[in-house]
């Protein structure tokens, strides 16, 4: 990445309004910030010399980018809503919080396993297949590999992973994937859960879309002619976001605003390597920050802890009292509001364990993310 210092006391920093932790990361450079909303943003419009800071919800598809804009910054970990061969094409660089969120998917899709424990739809014994194995989904496979469960993964991406394409036989499916179409790839991932994959899902499967809208076909599991609770569909992402389909979404189990992973941490680690990118990119020095966030501490509850290890596998009570996911289930016409202004959910990481005396007991709450204050 270029590094332009002489450009810097004079280049703008155009940024989106509901990326948190802004203040706290650039207060250095607060004097050339704007804010902007992406619903009314037009960066054609952009005449300054300018960095632009955009979320995930702001695509660059189609958009006569002017030479004015110096660098695009995403605010995510996800890539599909920049053009980059565009960018490339335009010698205007970019980059991303890349893995900056992968704690925090990892704790929702835990806590979803975790609450299909409790209400009976899955078993500590049904075999399990994680579908995509980076950062989050090899995560994923290692903490339920080490509480003893049957699982497996595959990886259209990775030929060395331990399961084949087949989905049969499997309770849970979690999946983790970026969106690819055919022609960008060979191994594209659009549609990759259709109809045929429906069809061989057994009865009272779970499967969890924490990925991006479309690699499940909506389209495909409205039309599935079995009863809607046969399979048991999760969904926290959407063809069309935000303007998501009603239908679909009310035949999900529950579903959640695309807030998978916005814990408090992920989102503060997410502008935290905003803020770095803009620094190289500009060739100037990167303070580190104090980190600003709270841990919540709680007393270890070894009775409840051993009692929910023997029945589910889990510690679902300790998981389900930091996060459920089913308490952000909302209405479908309010998906841009929630996303937009959610930040108060606290991840496993942010909670401090103490009085855990038992070696055992520590090391599964540290393979589970949480914080342990040793004695």
């Amino acid at each position: 990445m270029g590094k332009i210092s002489f450009l810097a006391k004079k280049m703008k920093i155009l940024i989106d309004r509901n990326i948190p932790y802004v203040e706290h990361f650039f207060h250095d450079h607060l004097e050339k910030i704007e804010y902007f909303s992406d619903q009314n943003f037009d960066i054609e419009k952009v005449k300054e010399d300018s960095i632009v800071v955009v979320r995930s919800t702001y695509k660059t598809h189609g958009k006569n980018i002017p030479k004015s804009v110096k660098f695009i910054c995403s605010a995510s970990t996800g890539e599909d809503h920049i053009d980059k061969n565009a960018l490339d094409k335009m010698n205007i660089p970019y980059a991303f919080s890349t893995g900056a969120n992968a704690i925090a998917v990892r704790e929702y899709v835990l806590s979803c396993i975790a609450l299909m424990l409790q209400e009976n739809k899955l078993n500590k014994n049904d075999p399990a297949l994680i579908i995509g194995c980076g950062n989050i989904g090899e995560g994923i496979f290692k903490v339920l590999q080490y509480f003893g469960f049957d699982v497996s993964t595959y990886d259209p991406y990775k030929p060395c992973t331990n399961s084949n394409e087949s989905i049969e036989g499997y309770s849970l499916i979690s999946l983790h994937v970026p969106l690819t179409k055919s022609s960008e790839s060979e191994h594209f991932t659009e549609n990759l859960f259709c109809a045929a994959k429906f069809e061989m899902c057994k009865e009272g499967a779970i499967v969890v879309n924490t990925s991006r809208g479309g690699v499940v076909s909506e389209k495909d599991f409205l039309e599935f002619n079995r009863d809607k609770d046969c399979i048991h569909l999760i969904s926290d992402v959407y063809e069309n976001e935000p303007s998501i389909n009603k239908d679909f979404f009310e035949k999900n189990l529950f579903g959640t605003p695309h807030i998978a992973g916005h814990s408090q941490y992920a989102r503060y680690q997410m502008t935290k390597m905003a803020y770095e990118n803009i620094a190289d990119f500009l060739g100037v020095t990167i303070y580190e920050k104090n980190n600003t966030l709270k841990n919540k501490i709680i007393s270890f509850d070894k009775n409840t802890f051993d009692r929910d290890i023997q029945e589910f596998g889990l510690p679902i009570s300790l998981m389900l009292d930091t996060y459920n996911p089913k308490l952000d289930h909302f209405d479908c016409s309010d998906f841009k509001k929630i996303r937009d202004n959610y930040n108060n959910r606290i991840g496993y990481s942010q909670v401090s364990i103490q009085n855990c005396d038992c070696k055992s007991d520590l090391r599964a709450l540290k393979m589970l993310g949480f914080k342990v204050e040793e004695n």
